[in-house]
């Protein structure tokens, strides 16, 4: 198979996420980490949609050892019912790739007069609307990209990482060194992608009821590896929090159902594992995506990094599904039907 425009931009992530590792802007941020340090802010509020709402997981978990909230909310409820939580103490970090969809427009249409105390912004364009509007607009250095997100993940997911790090004071640039590292990682994987797709068509076998789950700042991945096989292979894959299949959705379990189960951190490996061994006790299918593999269940390996950088290579294998699901149902992997890359409308 000769690589389409979205075979093409998933293996070209390595790439990209070097370009903006190599012109990440510390010395830009200083001047807000300082403003939180010294209490200029009552809240934070961070937001996107798509992929962009979903590579901002990860930063929040980081936000939340600050000592005001941080709030995690898609741009289309809180522009419809959230917008109180937006004042003149708020730091708004606001990320879009193209920086123009419909509800990010519009709810800067609704601040014009209500300005928040800063507005932070990371976009693929820095002439965009939103961009423009922000006191500090950066750049991701993704590149243009066909379809589906894949380089503008994975480097939002980077650069937003990196930020939230900065700004509660961690060592931003112990983690910067440890994604470069993640790049190599990724370009190894990437080189052989057509037996990555052929290792998981086999041991994926016949798929009914499919689940992406993990918890933590996997999440970011569970969510975003469930939106690109909808995009890309036009495969309805649920992505759900570990946890939140205990309260319900374990009735699932049975041989229809099969389970993608990132191992994730290590504070909650054992747990994910632990119910993984548990669908697998009622006859679903679970595939253990981990650096190391596990002697108790099907692995199916992630590049080995450092736990810091764990989420960049997280979403991999399932770029690979799309590509799998793809093939199965008849569709070119990545090709839009009925929507544009730009959502305008709502």
């Amino acid at each position: 198979m000769s690589p389409n425009p979205y075979i093409s931009d998933i293996l070209s992530q390595p790439a990209a996420l070097r370009q903006a590792l190599d012109h990440y802007s510390a010395d830009q941020l200083e001047p807000l980490r300082a403003r939180l340090q010294h209490g200029d802010f009552n809240r934070i509020v961070l937001t996107g949609m798509g992929s962009s709402y979903n590579s901002a997981y990860p930063a929040w978990l980081n936000l939340l050892s600050l000592p005001i909230p941080a709030i995690h909310v898609n741009t289309a409820e809180l522009l419809h019912y959230g917008k109180q939580l937006i004042d003149a103490r708020t730091l708004l970090w606001i990320n879009s790739q193209s920086g123009r969809s419909v509800e990010i427009v519009r709810l800067l249409e609704t601040l014009k007069d209500r300005r928040p105390a800063f507005q932070l912004s990371m976009s693929n364009y820095l002439d965009s609307p939103m961009a423009q509007s922000a006191d500090l607009a950066l750049p991701i250095y993704a590149g243009d990209e066909a379809t589906v997100s894949t380089k503008t993940y994975i480097n939002t997911l980077a650069m937003l990482m990196l930020a939230s790090t900065q700004l509660v004071g961690g060592d931003w640039q112990a983690l910067l060194q440890s994604m470069r590292k993640a790049a190599d990682a990724m370009e190894a994987y990437l080189a052989h992608w057509q037996e990555k797709v052929a290792e998981l068509d086999a041991l994926l076998g016949d798929v009914d009821q499919l689940l992406i789950m993990g918890r933590g700042a996997s999440m970011g991945a569970v969510w975003n590896g469930s939106l690109i096989n909808k995009e890309a292979a036009k495969c309805a894959f649920e992505g759900m929090n570990v946890s939140d299949f205990r309260h319900g959705p374990l009735e699932l379990a049975s041989p229809r159902l099969t389970i993608l189960m990132l191992e994730g951190a290590p504070q909650t490996a054992s747990l994910n594992r632990d119910l993984a061994l548990e669908v697998r006790s009622f006859g679903g299918k679970v595939l253990w995506l981990g650096t190391q593999p596990d002697p108790d269940l099907t692995n199916l390996l992630l590049p080995s990094v450092v736990e810091s950088a764990r989420p960049l290579v997280e979403i991999l294998p399932f770029q690979m599904l799309t590509i799998v699901m793809a093939q199965r149902t008849g569709f070119e992997p990545g090709k839009f039907r009925h929507i544009t890359k730009v959502t305008m409308q709502e």
